[in-house]
């Protein structure tokens, strides 16, 4: 288990920064930023046909308990795992980025599956239909655009997007705990 979910399984009051950080790390968000550089202007026409809102996950978790931010923190995550587990032909990052990040995730999400699991006594994890239809959306651009590289950059910035904002609110997290 690790360091942020044992600390929250004892109810601990206070956490620190560094703590915080092994649910949402930095690296996840430099693989984003190493994946592709700046948003190619070739993709721009194909971003407009992204008819999708923003998901704002500060909003989201605005009034929510530490748990069902946790909850929302790993329902985000596994979403971007299934993401990034598509056809990723004609992405064009380097395979072993691709990979490394991959591989980040899933351990991240190993992690916190432990932590949703056995937090709420037996409590089932809550599906947020926000988070969910999002995603949802998401997936059907990228099949709509035939998994392009234009498509799979718009995926990178939107991936960059959601992963600042699950670093700051486990930031929150460990403030306000």
């Amino acid at each position: 288990m690790n360091l942020f979910c044992s600390a929250f399984k004892a109810g601990l009051l206070r956490r620190s920064q560094v703590e915080a950080e092994t649910i949402v790390p930095r690296e996840l968000t430099g693989y984003m930023n190493l994946k592709g550089g700046t948003f190619p202007l070739q993709c721009v026409i194909t971003r407009e046909s992204l008819h999708i809102e923003p998901l704002d996950l500060h909003q989201l978790v605005k009034r929510s308990q530490a748990q069902e931010r946790i909850q929302i923190v790993h329902q985000t995550l596994r979403h971007i795992s299934k993401i990034y587990s598509r056809n990723l032909g004609s992405v064009t990052w380097a395979r072993e980025q691709v990979e490394n990040f991959r591989l980040l995730l899933d351990r991240q999400l190993q992690e916190l599956e432990t932590c949703v699991r056995k937090s709420g006594a037996g409590s089932r994890q809550k599906r947020n239909s926000i988070v969910l239809k999002y995603f949802r959306k998401l997936n059907k651009f990228l099949k709509q655009k035939r998994f392009s590289d234009c498509s799979w950059e718009i995926i990178r910035a939107e991936t960059r997007t959601r992963l600042q904002q699950l670093q700051f609110i486990t930031g929150q997290l460990s403030r306000s705990n």
